[in-house]
């Protein structure tokens, strides 16, 4: 064995990319920390705090339920996967703007002690993914069928400032280092039919995919071990008292989300960009409102003034960010905005806590999936369930993917809208396997409220909620016009 003893940076260019702030967001101008701090600047400071935290805090509350919420039935501790058995349905909610068709692992690591092992067995005729993130929602290491298929697969992951032996038998390709010591694991394995027999065939699948502590893989012998039967190891993160009865992170306001981005800024695991000038700088702003590393915050330090301020602060640059739904880039066609990772700038903090807001952990990289997002007709009229919609795809211009694609519809939070039918999505397995209506070269999907009465157009019926609803739709293993934006979706077109 040999040792290693190795200390992870991040990226310098974030320290270049900190000088030109002034195009995404303009600081809050310098003051000395003895000077009265203002309602003015208070505002502004909290705005600040909401586009840098409302990421992390998001990050931090799904880790919350995973691994430390004794409530939520699917929490597993630290250091280990929490799958999905069964395909996401509408309630309870879970996650913003999940899939309808793979079902998911969750896992939530600490490198701080020691590193992890994953492993994947030789896994054939399913798409599979697992995808490493950190606390600012970066995908920093990718394994799946796109890339290692069909497997085996194993990773040694390491944290930032690990020093240690490393265990024999692993090559340099195995072996990757982290930029946090948290990492979030997100797996997916695909439901290629609705059946009970395939969410046996899937199941099968995720017993033999392994993520653990590297003591506990060797004292299990260096061999899988299913989810269900690793050492439950309980987390200890730092938390305040009836956290377990926020749902929805985005709607925290003034006091009660800034105790939540004091959770982040005092987690040690959570690891800051310490060669960040645009973060460090506004993290002494950030003390001037009581939210400091080493300290958790006392709302009760604020005056009436200056909370009120801060509130206010926080809800417009959630207003900024919510606005960015509705903007029209270079990239929208017939309604529908195209999301992958290039041109994402990750010292853009109101971008970032606009994926975190309208879904936690985007944008994916285009190796893996891209999105395409849709909030209104091609006529720019918001999309509601008072009406009823069509979407056409010509068969022989389909999306252009390696994998599948999927059309997952959801209310305006970005969750699943509970139906009789339990459907969420139609996706190419359906259309490959016969089981959505097809005619003169078309593929007409049916989106309303009311259950359509021609059973054609049953068939290919997206249930929508009365209100108004959006949709992601999802292109596993994407070709160039998904990731550029040039592949024309067909827009939705209302008929009544």
């Amino acid at each position: 064995m040999k040792r290693v003893v190795s200390s992870m940076r991040m990226t310098t260019a974030l320290v270049a990319a900190a000088f030109l702030l002034g195009v995404f967001l303009a600081p809050t101008a310098a003051i000395a920390a003895d000077e009265p701090l203002t309602a003015a600047e208070a505002r502004e400071i909290g705005k600040e705090v909401f586009f840098w935290g409302m990421h992390p805090v998001g990050i931090y509350h799904l880790r919350y339920n995973f691994a430390q919420n004794e409530l939520n039935p699917r929490a597993a501790g630290i250091n280990r996967l929490s799958w999905f058995r069964t395909p996401m349905k509408a309630l309870p909610r879970v996650a913003t703007t999940p899939n309808a068709t793979t079902l998911y692992g969750v896992g939530m690591f600490d490198l701080s002690k020691e590193p992890a092992v994953i492993t994947v067995p030789e896994i054939k005729d399913h798409y599979w993914s697992v995808q490493l993130h950190d606390n600012y929602a970066r995908w920093w290491h990718l394994i799946g069928s796109q890339f290692n298929a069909p497997g085996p697969v194993r990773r040694l992951l390491l944290g930032p400032s690990w020093s240690g032996d490393l265990p024999d038998g692993f090559v340099g390709a195995d072996i990757v280092q982290s930029t946090s010591d948290f990492v979030g694991i997100l797996a997916r394995v695909a439901l290629t039919d609705d059946t009970e027999e395939e969410v046996q065939v899937v199941n099968g699948i995720q017993d033999g995919i392994t993520a653990m502590s590297l003591s506990q893989w060797i004292a299990a012998g260096r061999k899988d071990v299913r989810a269900e039967d690793v050492p439950l190891t309980k987390a200890g993160y730092p938390t305040y008292p009836c956290m377990e009865t926020v749902t929805e992170p985005g709607r925290l306001k003034g006091v009660d989300f800034m105790r939540w981005v004091s959770l982040v800024l005092n987690d040690p695991s959570f690891t800051k960009q310490t060669d960040s000038y645009h973060e460090v700088t506004a993290f002494k702003r950030f003390e001037r409102l009581g939210l400091k590393v080493g300290s958790p915050f006392d709302p009760d330090q604020l005056t009436p003034e200056i909370a009120a301020a801060v509130k206010a602060g926080i809800e417009e640059g959630k207003e900024e960010v919510v606005a960015l739904m509705f903007e029209t880039p270079a990239s929208d066609r017939n309604g529908w905005i195209y999301d992958t990772d290039v041109g994402y700038e990750d010292g853009n903090w109101r971008q970032r806590a606009f994926y975190g807001l309208k879904g936690v952990l985007g944008p994916v990289p285009a190796q893996s999936h891209t999105a395409a997002n849709c909030l209104k007709d091609p006529q720019g009229r918001p999309l509601s369930g008072e009406h009823r919609y069509t979407i056409t795809f010509d068969l022989d211009d389909m999306p252009p993917v390696t994998e599948f694609w999927e059309m997952p519809l959801y209310d305006t939070e970005g969750y699943f809208y509970d139906n009789p039918l339990d459907r969420y999505s139609l996706n190419s397995f359906m259309l490959e396997r016969g089981k959505l209506h097809t005619g003169d070269g078309k593929l007409v999907i049916y989106v309303q409220h009311d259950e359509p009465e021609d059973p054609k157009q049953r068939q290919n019926w997206l249930p929508a909620p009365k209100e108004g609803f959006r949709f992601t739709a999802r292109f596993y293993g994407p070709y160039t016009p998904l990731i550029d934006g040039s592949y024309d979706m067909p827009g939705i077109v209302r008929v009544d």
